[in-house]
C-alpha cells in the first residue's frame, strides 16, 4: 500500500472528526445560548408582572372625585359642591432611588359646581329681602401644569405630594348673583384653578397603579369678571394609571 495514500486518508479522516466534533459542540452552545436567551426572557417577562409598581416612562389613567367638608372655609366656599371627572397623563422626569418626578396633565371632561347664592331684592319701598338658593353649573377643564413627586420610589406602596394649574370653562357665567338692585354681579364663564395635596399611590401587577387622594382645590376667574369669587374646596379623588 502506497504510504502516501495511508497518510491522505488519516488526515482526511481527522479532519472530518474534528469537523463534526467542532459542529457538535457549536450545535450544543447555541442551544445552550438560545436556552439562556428564553429564559431570560421568561424570567424578563415574569419579573415585569410580578413587580408591584409602574416601571414605565409614560402613564395614562382616570381619576374622579369630590369635595368633602366645609369646616375651614368661609364666604361663598362654605357651602360649595364640587365634582369632577378626568383622563390622565404622566411622564417621568426623574427616577431617583427613593423618589421619583412626574409631570402631570389632566383632562377634565365633567365638572360640575353647586353653589349657594344671596342675592337682595326690593320687595317694598324701604324694604330690601335676601334670597338663599343654590344654582348648579357644568364645565370642562385642561389642567397642564402639574407636578407630582413619588417617595418609596420602587415600592409597592408610594406616598406623594402632588400640585397643578389649570384653567376650566363653565357653561354659565359664575358666580351669577344678578338682581335689579346688582345687575352686574357676574363673574365669569372662563376660570383658572389650583390644587396641593398628596395621597397614596399603591403599584399593582402589569405596571398598573391605584391612586388615592386629598388635595386643597381653588377656583376663581381672577378678577376677569365684574367680580371675582374663590371656590375653595376640600377634595378627595381616587383613580387608576396604566404604565406603557
Amino acid at each position: 500500500m502506497n504510504i502516501f495514500n495511508v497518510s491522505r486518508s488519516i488526515a482526511l479522516w481527522l479532519i472530518i472528526v474534528i469537523f463534526s466534533f467542532t459542529f457538535v459542540q457549536a450545535q450544543n452552545s447555541s442551544n445552550r445560548f438560545n436556552k439562556s436567551t428564553k429564559n431570560s426572557r421568561t424570567e424578563s417577562a415574569t419579573t415585569n408582572q410580578l413587580t408591584e409598581y409602574s416601571n414605565k416612562p409614560n402613564e395614562i389613567g382616570f381619576w374622579g372625585g369630590t369635595s368633602t367638608f366645609h369646616k375651614d372655609l368661609r364666604g361663598p366656599s362654605a357651602g360649595g359642591n364640587f365634582q369632577m371627572v378626568g383622563f390622565r397623563y404622566s411622564h417621568r422626569m426623574l427616577d431617583g432611588k427613593s423618589i421619583k418626578l412626574r409631570y402631570i396633565l389632566d383632562l377634565i371632561p365633567v365638572a360640575v359646581l353647586n353653589y349657594p347664592r344671596e342675592r337682595p331684592f326690593q320687595t317694598a319701598a324701604n324694604t330690601i329681602e335676601i334670597v338663599r338658593d343654590r344654582k348648579t353649573i357644568y364645565g370642562l377643564g385642561f389642567a397642564p401644569g402639574g407636578l407630582q413627586l413619588n417617595f418609596r420610589n420602587r415600592k409597592k406602596y408610594q406616598p406623594f405630594v402632588a400640585g397643578g394649574l389649570g384653567f376650566m370653562y363653565l357653561t354659565q357665567v359664575t358666580p351669577d348673583l344678578r338682581t335689579p338692585l346688582q345687575p352686574r354681579a357676574t363673574g365669569a364663564k372662563i376660570n383658572y384653578t389650583a390644587d396641593f395635596g398628596g395621597g397614596l399611590e399603591i403599584g399593582l401587577k402589569n405596571n398598573k397603579n391605584f391612586i388615592i387622594g386629598y388635595k386643597y382645590h381653588h377656583l376663581s376667574n381672577l378678577y376677569t369678571g365684574n367680580m371675582n369669587v374663590g371656590y375653595n374646596s376640600n377634595f378627595v379623588y381616587a383613580g387608576m394609571n396604566f404604565g406603557y
